[in-house]
């Protein structure tokens, strides 16, 4: 009796180890997924911080010379959108307001495990806020 059990779940190891081999690829390959995610993220970041600390030197003159602190806002923005211009593959924008400057930025990546339930790609964003400050 039990050798004729043990005869019709023959094979059944095997079967289970494919699952578990293919449920611990489709896991390895999110966790790449979301690791190249945060590597983005982090390098955006940096992109972003640099692009508003350009932005936050473009100082307005004629209020420096007047006793206040104050951003050229046109030139603000533009030395911002040049820094990001820097960065092929990277969209952003930069935002002057009275006293600070708001870079954002976008970049797309591709997915290798998210592709497989339709997700082909993700998109990876970033902001940084600067102002300047007296020396």
């Amino acid at each position: 009796m039990l050798l004729r059990r043990l005869g019709r779940e023959r094979g059944s190891v095997a079967i289970s180890g494919l699952l578990f081999a293919l449920a611990l690829i489709v896991l390895i390959g999110t966790g790449v997924d979301m690791a190249h995610a945060f590597i983005v993220r982090r390098d955006l970041t940096a992109i972003a911080d640099d692009a508003a600390l350009v932005g936050s030197q473009q100082i307005d003159v004629q209020a420096w010379r007047q006793g206040r602190l104050a951003l050229d806002g046109p030139q603000a923005e533009q030395a911002a959108q040049n820094e990001l211009a820097a960065n092929p593959g990277i969209t952003g924008t930069a935002q002057v307001l009275p006293g600070s400057i708001t870079v954002q930025v976008k970049q797309r990546l591709p997915t290798m495990m998210f592709r497989l339930v339709g997700i082909p790609d993700l998109t990876v964003s970033a902001t940084a806020t600067a102002e300047p400050k007296q020396p």
